[in-house]
């Protein structure tokens, strides 16, 4: 393996691998070390579903994957046009918001608003970053619910916008799908991944002089780092868990994502995801969970959510009570410590860079995968990020070839 690149990106993340993805088909030399670890009960299981707003993923993931390699869209096999259905009390239907609460036209006309902010700022990205934190916030009891679920109220309008959006349709891709096209994508151009949990960042005060593992220190002109040297604050980690699902257990008319309103003490809703292949019926569970919970410790409050979750889900469809007796979590933690890419932040406000030009760069030379930034818009935020960075690098190598939808 050679030494040398013109970008290196180290992470878990969708974001750095898209962008190291995109950056290697535009000819630079890039490297995208993988960092999440392979240990049972520590990664996501290959089957775990990347949700996405419709119209995230047909107006602009997938214009920018096309331009890329024409394979990849239909090599992501996203699974389509998913209606979200909630419950916020026992013993209440599941009910599809399209059908009963959502203004059609009101929400055709804030996803087109969503959709040309998202577009315009792929490479104009201060555009995106000065929405964060500005209102309107969500006023009606479903707007709160899903926005909570989906996106983060914190982001304001962003995330008023991106709740309008869902009700329009949803898609899913698979994680483990997604990230081997993306790295076959990467290899196919000018790059090169590996997986190891192994890998440090070398530093001489702000200058990182570059990624050691395996004994040998490899070097770029550029870094794309999720995990800064310095540890930054966060409010809470996101809770994954799975279980087997039969199919004979579901009820006529459920579909396929649902979102369950919290018991007080988790805050954030449930969302449920039904994966009905024939041959392995799952059914996905996340949240996000805070860690003030007055509990002793980061394992403590995961296995206290973990429970909450279940009695949560048990209460309000009991169908699934037996199959949740094998509810299997996710571990977000490693050595004591929420691993980057499950940690959230409640404060979603622009860098404090901002006001420079290269305000996505925390020091010469890297630009930050910023989960904090990007998570308030959900997994859509993943993609999108990641299109953003790479465009970001292009244009500082005064490149013209940047990604867009058009």
């Amino acid at each position: 393996m050679r030494k040398t690149y013109d970008v290196i990106g180290i992470g878990e993340g969708i974001a750095g691998l898209l962008a190291c993805t995109l950056l290697a088909a535009r000819g630079l030399s890039c490297l995208w070390i993988d960092s999440s670890p392979e240990s049972p009960g520590a990664s996501l299981a290959h089957d775990a579903p990347l949700l996405l707003t419709g119209s995230f993923f047909r107006d602009i993931l997938t214009p920018v994957l096309s331009r890329l390699d024409r394979r990849m869209v239909k090599g992501l096999g996203a699974e389509q046009n998913l209606n979200v259905q909630w419950a916020d009390a026992e013993g209440s239907p599941l009910v599809t918001l399209s059908a009963r609460d959502v203004d059609t036209s009101l929400a055709r006309g804030r996803n087109r608003s969503y959709i040309s902010l998202l577009g315009k700022s792929l490479s104009r990205p201060g555009r995106y970053l000065r929405e964060l934190n500005s209102r309107p916030r969500a006023s009606n009891g479903w707007e709160r619910a899903i926005g909570a679920a989906l996106s983060s109220p914190e982001a304001g309008r962003l995330s008023l916008l991106r709740t309008y959006a869902s009700t329009l349709g949803m898609c899913a891709v698979e994680h483990g799908r997604a990230r081997a096209e993306l790295e076959d994508c990467l290899r196919r151009g000018n790059g090169a991944s590996v997986r190891t949990r192994s890998a440090e960042t070398v530093m001489n005060e702000r200058e990182i002089l570059g990624v050691r593992f395996d004994d040998v220190i490899h070097q770029a002109g550029c870094y794309l780092i999720e995990a800064l040297p310095v540890e930054t604050p966060y409010s809470g980690f996101y809770l994954y868990g799975r279980c087997r699902a039969p199919l004979g257990m579901l009820p006529d008319g459920m579909g396929d994502l649902l979102i369950l309103s919290p018991p007080p003490e988790l805050k954030y809703p449930l969302i449920l995801k039904v994966n009905r292949n024939p041959q392995a019926p799952t059914l996905s569970v996340s949240a996000r969970v805070h860690v003030e919970t007055g509990l002793t410790s980061v394992t403590e409050t995961v296995s206290w959510a973990s429970g909450m979750a279940v009695k949560r889900i048990s209460r309000l469809l009991p169908f699934f009570s037996t199959a949740l007796q094998a509810f299997e979590i996710v571990n977000p933690m490693e050595e004591g410590a929420i691993r980057p890419w499950f940690r959230f932040s409640e404060d979603v406000r622009p860098p404090s860079l901002f006001r420079s030009r290269h305000y996505i760069r925390p020091r010469e030379g890297t630009y930050a995968l910023d989960r904090d930034k990007y998570a308030c818009l959900g997994n859509d935020g993943d993609f999108f990020w990641g299109i953003c960075i790479a465009n970001a690098l292009l244009n500082d190598l005064g490149r013209s070839d940047i990604f867009t939808p058009q």
